[in-house]
């Protein structure tokens, strides 16, 4: 099955020269009315399909994004339905994906895989009492197509002159056309993709259309010593309301020939100019290519109205400036931007008394679907890298608010074919061989264990990839063997993105974020270990943990004070999250924290690793009202500040870096479960035990009068939430059957029952 693979031709994309995507087909005549056919499609890059010229692909970018040396993934159909007794056809469009990049950041250029595009089909079709076989071979014919560019990290061209009508059908003549060649397999494994599709979710239409003129859409260098481009350029701003991902459909009446190009950002300059500084990555050499980066161009046949949905790309973006068009078609139906995502369905919601909260929750799911292409990435636009550690620390508020453990799992698939013979593991994934000697480290290795422990408390799913194991076993010797002398870890990124002065080192110490992560993984590691009934790892890795935390403790924490080294907001957080100290050494490490916080005027000063934990510990020792005047306040760092400047999805940062900073990162998302399980108590699986057990445990501010939170189970839609009224805190509750648990709040204590309840406190 898929074991022969095609082409189109003998080149590729390069940055000098650009291949267009190959249409590529076959008819066949079926002597019998089909009842059954399977059709099966496999390629490295991306593809549209079509049989009888209906376009049937499952959904954007398919089949998957993945290193195919290491995966390739193919996709099947029913196609019955589409078939018909007597002529047929099946039309292929292939795009360049991941297998074919050129942008230099990352090597993503030096992929040793590059190669000419190839796909690979099978067809099987039955019926009265017949069967019938297509397999890819060089009977195929193939043409280029009018996408004369694609790049999934900058854009797609089409030049609808070069459209071929018909080519798709049954009776089309491509007697003209040339035939594929074999093309070498390529090394990866062959295998069917288990991830969600990447489907349209949403529509928005302009808020605000604006003419602008001599806009310079680059203002600073994102690098050091980038040649930056003096170009201007005049058009239509489009502003949508707010930040997503996806592609605009465009819809347009005009001449043969006219070109209309878009170009994508998420921001203004403060004087309300179109520019492109937070969402371009280009390195010094790639410069002259930035009127690529995320722009999609399309040149008119001028045959009446004509609609493109650009295929093969996706960006991150808020505004689109139109160029090439004239005053009256700049119009509202221009343009629609379709959101697209992985189709992972909603199962959890949050609302409170506080704009400010309900605002930074909905810029938090705002952030999670713009991030979510088969896999999670940092941002939409710049980069659509799976950063581990980033996948690491919204792992469990993304399995807790979207229905996504599988999509998680599977590109655990990637990550530990990734992983290097020595046990290391690179810090973003797919990739071509990039970040292992920088960007990785235990907080962003940290991924391998935190996807499968959330989903399964979330899903109680542990169907995890061939070898995965022997993989982890690997990255736990890995990380035995690169202890010091003192048996301490000191090897990868630190807490990344801590609000700091430039040239300020990062305030926890690398060897205390590394070593206390490391026991994190250790300890879900044991915990899997066991699930998987694996004794002998499951003991060595106790024995591991349990050696590390002793070492922890004598190096990096002051007994007599509670004081871990670094002295600030992420090493106290740390060391009483994670269990390091001891629990009646936790007062005094507590009382520290809060003094470091009050240093600070009740600011954070911890980047993404403090910010993971420091809100539970909070609110575990009861400071939920700090916690939140820490979210909400306005001024920086802080969450709130990010909806005073005007971001619509959370940020790169708590603290603004000018023009440079992403505004559409989940990164920093955890809040959200905050809101969800502590805030309105709906707490899901506490004890890791059963994924059907709820506990009701509010924590309520002073700041809040209600909040509220559902949470879909298989069996029905759970609602938990307070209320503050002048007769006490009114409790309510919703559970559905099959959903077991207790309420815990104050004296209160007591199993919940099915159906809707109320209690005053």
């Amino acid at each position: 099955m898929l074991e022969s693979f095609i082409r189109a031709a003998d080149e590729y994309t390069t940055k000098k020269k650009s291949i267009p995507a190959p249409y590529i087909r076959r008819s066949f005549t079926l002597d019998f009315e089909p009842e059954k056919a399977i059709l099966r499609i496999a390629t490295p890059g991306f593809y549209e399909l079509y049989i009888n010229g209906k376009n049937i692909t499952k959904g954007y970018l398919a089949p998957y994004i993945s290193n195919p040396d290491d995966l390739v993934c193919y996709d099947e159909y029913n196609v019955e339905k589409y078939l018909t007794k007597g002529k047929n056809a099946i039309g292929i469009i292939l795009g360049n994906g991941f297998a074919n990049q050129t942008v230099t950041s990352w090597d993503f250029d030096k992929a040793t895989f590059r190669a000419p595009l190839s796909v690979a089909v099978d067809l099987v079709a039955k019926g009265e009492g017949s069967f019938f076989t297509i397999t890819s071979d060089e009977s195929f014919k193939t043409h280029p197509s009018h996408i004369v560019y694609d790049m999934y990290r900058y854009g797609t061209h089409i030049d609808s002159r070069l459209y071929i009508k018909g080519w798709n059908m049954p009776d089309f003549d491509d007697s003209c056309w040339h035939n594929v060649s074999l093309s070498p397999k390529p090394k990866g494994s062959v295998e069917i993709c288990k991830a969600s599709p990447i489907v349209k979710v949403a529509e928005l239409k302009p808020i605000k259309i604006t003419e602008q003129n001599d806009v310079c859409y680059l203002k600073t260098a994102f690098r050091a010593g980038e040649n930056i481009p003096s170009t201007k350029v005049s058009g239509y701003l489009y502003d949508f309301g707010r930040s997503s991902a996806g592609v605009c459909r465009i819809r347009i009446k005009g001449n043969k020939g006219q070109t209309v190009t878009l170009r994508h950002g998420e921001r203004l300059t403060d004087s309300g100019e179109f520019n492109l500084n937070s969402i371009y990555t280009l390195k010094p050499d790639y410069a002259d290519y930035i009127h690529l980066y995320q722009t999609d161009v399309f040149v008119l046949s001028g045959e009446g109205e004509e609609v493109f949905i650009p295929p093969f790309t996706y960006h991150g973006f808020r505004y689109v400036l139109v160029e090439g068009i004239t005053r009256e078609q700049a119009t509202d139906d221009l343009l629609t931007f379709e959101i697209i995502s992985s189709g992972n369905p909603r199962r959890a919601s949050f609302s409170s008394s506080s704009d400010t909260l309900n605002t930074l929750f909905l810029m938090g799911i705002n952030a999670n679907v713009s991030n979510f292409h088969y896999f999670p990435t940092d941002c939409p636009h710049r980069e659509k890298n799976g950063w581990t550690g980033d996948i690491s620390v919204s792992a469990e508020q993304l399995i807790y608010n979207f229905d996504c453990s599988r999509d998680l799992v599977f590109w655990l698939t990637s990550l530990i074919r990734a992983q290097r013979a020595d046990g290391s593991l690179p810090g973003i994934v797919p990739t071509t061989g990039w970040g292992f000697s920088w960007g990785n480290g235990p907080m962003w290795d940290s991924a391998i264990v935190t996807v499968p422990y959330y989903a399964y408390k979330y899903d109680g799913y542990i169907d995890l990839p061939d070898g995965y194991s022997d993989a982890l076993y690997r990255y736990l010797l890995y990380l035995d063997s690169r202890r010091d002398e003192r048996g301490l870890i000191a090897i990868g990124l630190g807490d990344w993105c801590q609000p700091r002065a430039e040239g300020e080192p990062i305030s926890a110490p690398l060897v205390l974020t590394d070593s206390v992560t490391a026991y994190d993984i250790l300890k879900k590691s044991a915990f899997i270990f066991d699930l998987l009934g694996d004794k002998g790892r499951k003991g060595y890795v106790e024995s591991f943990a349990a050696d590390l935390r002793l070492a922890i403790r004598k190096h990096l924490i002051d007994l007599d004070t509670m004081r871990a080294v670094g002295d600030c907001q992420t090493s106290e957080t740390l060391i009483i999250s994670h269990g390091i100290i001891e629990e009646v050494e936790k007062e005094r490490a507590y009382a520290r924290l809060i003094e470091l916080i009050h240093s600070k005027d009740d600011h954070l000063y911890v980047g993404m690793i403090g910010l993971r934990f420091i809100f539970d510990v909070l609110i575990d020792g009861g400071d939920v009202d700090l916690a939140l005047k820490l979210i909400t306040r306005e001024d920086e760092p802080s969450y709130g500040s990010m909806i005073r400047r005007g971001a619509t999805a959370l940020c790169e940062s708590i603290k603004e870096n000018g023009l440079n900073e992403s505004e559409n990162h989940h990164f920093l998302g955890d809040i959200i479960r905050i809101f969800e399980s502590r805030l309105a108590g709906l707490r899901v699986n506490p004890y890791m035990r059963d994924k059907d057990e709820v506990i009701f445990s509010p924590s309520v501010p002073d700041l809040l009068d209600h909040a509220e939170a559902s949470y879909s189970f298989k069996s029905g839609i759970c609602h938990f939430g307070w209320r503050r009224n002048a007769e006490g805190i009114l409790l309510h509750i919703d559970v559905p059957d099959g959903v077991k648990g207790r309420i815990e709040y104050g004296t209160l204590s007591l199993e919940l029952s099915t159906g809707y309840q109320e209690f005053y406190v």
